[in-house]
């Protein structure tokens, strides 16, 4: 591998670039995992980046954390009997159930799939 170098001032930089990347539109998840790996774990970061596999984690990630949060949403409304007919009994009761239900469910999408290393 040959690998060019720019002077400036009198000093010798390499010429360094990156692959180019396909783009990808990322939802919370995705990017909650790429703001972690940012701040918390810069060299895993530098190391996908560089080898041009930070896409491909990130998407993946973003894909298995959506398919969990949908799964385990209707989980706890089996469990807890949260139903259509409770939403037009009690329209409150239900958003306060299902708040609690989407707050316990991105907790443990965090503690499982975005923050672990």
């Amino acid at each position: 591998m040959k690998i060019e170098y720019e002077e400036i001032n009198g000093l010798l930089y390499p010429k360094l670039a990156l692959s180019p990347q396909k783009e990808i539109h990322l939802t919370r998840f995705g990017r909650k995992r790429l703001q972690y790996l940012k701040q918390y774990r810069p060299i895993v970061y530098t190391n996908l980046l560089i080898s041009g596999e930070l896409n491909e984690h990130l998407q993946m990630i973003d894909d298995e954390a959506n398919v969990l949060y949908d799964r385990l949403i209707e989980k706890y409304k089996i469990k807890r009997n949260i139903t259509e007919e409770l939403k037009e009994k009690d329209q409150m009761k239900w958003v306060q159930e299902m708040n609690n239900i989407q707050n316990c469910v991105e907790e443990v999408i965090n503690s499982q799939i975005i923050y672990i290393d």
